[in-house]
């Protein structure tokens, strides 16, 4: 069974000293791919540092909206030149997007933390429609303004992820019938989890892709522990389950989804 986790986060185990052993550890389950995710312009070095030197590890360049720092729109001026000329290049711009969960209690200082995501959401995402790249999008309780900013920046949908989607099946369909997708994490093994579950069966296995997140967000029976990549397979096998098909059978399909919407990726 062969798989790819198309969100994780490897800052930690390369700067504790582990990401080789996690790496094995998620080749010797079948992990072949591993698309890991900035969230600061700090990062950027580090992450192209990982992709080069690890055959299978990917990177996407971004600056998430829970991250934001002054300078950060200097750093933005250097955002497109990362993906000129470089066998290393990202493959996607991410992890953006918006997060409405932790704003200040005060509303005029809640309103100003939400204009300043988006104006930084905004920017990345016309320099994705203006260089043709693909998009991971957080969105945390903001699925909706998400939506307007991509509509704004005549982003085409279809190179839309909604990265460990949490909205309503209403929501995801929306979503797929403009030609974006969500791909889903180990909280679908939670007991909790049911509107998710329910979410990731309407979208349907053409569409699924799947991921960690990690070092956040362990499947169950690892809930609480330090995620790895190799426990995305935990996640498929749950997956499978819920869909009715062989762990092989989704492996299989999830594999083309990630060959079809990564396209800048030589699986």
């Amino acid at each position: 069974m062969k798989l790819t986790d198309t969100h994780a986060h490897l800052d930690k185990f390369a700067n504790d000293g582990t990401l080789t052993d996690v790496l094995a550890r998620a080749r010797a389950t079948g992990v072949e791919r591993i698309i890991t995710c900035a969230t600061t312009p700090h990062e950027w070095k580090l992450y192209r540092e990982i992709a080069s030197e690890n055959a299978g590890v990917f990177w996407q360049a971004g600056i998430h909206p829970t991250e934001i720092a002054d300078g950060d729109d200097t750093a933005l001026d250097a955002l497109p030149a990362l993906f000129l000329d470089d066998p290393f290049a990202p493959v996607a711009i991410g992890e953006i997007g918006l997060d409405y969960h932790f704003l200040p209690d005060d509303p005029a200082e809640a309103e100003k933390a939400k204009s300043r995501q988006r104006e930084i959401f905004a920017r990345q995402l016309r320099i994705a429609a203006d260089l043709g790249k693909k998009v991971c999008v957080h969105a945390r309780d903001s699925v909706a303004d998400c939506i307007a900013e991509i509509e704004r920046a005549k982003l085409d949908f279809s190179n839309v992820v909604f990265h460990c989607f949490a909205g309503t099946p209403q929501r995801l369909r929306e979503l797929n019938e403009r030609g974006a997708r969500g791909s889903f994490t180990g909280i679908i093994t939670y007991k909790s989890a049911g509107e998710m579950r329910e979410a990731m069966l309407a979208q349907g296995l053409e569409k699924l892709m799947l991921e960690t997140d990690c070092p956040y967000l362990a499947p169950a029976p690892h809930r609480g522990k330090t995620c790895e990549p190799w426990m995305v397979s935990e996640t498929a096998k749950a997956a499978a389950e819920l869909f009715g098909v062989s762990a092989e059978c989704l492996a299989e399909q999830t594999e083309q989804n990630v060959r079809e919407f990564f396209n800048a990726i030589h699986l």
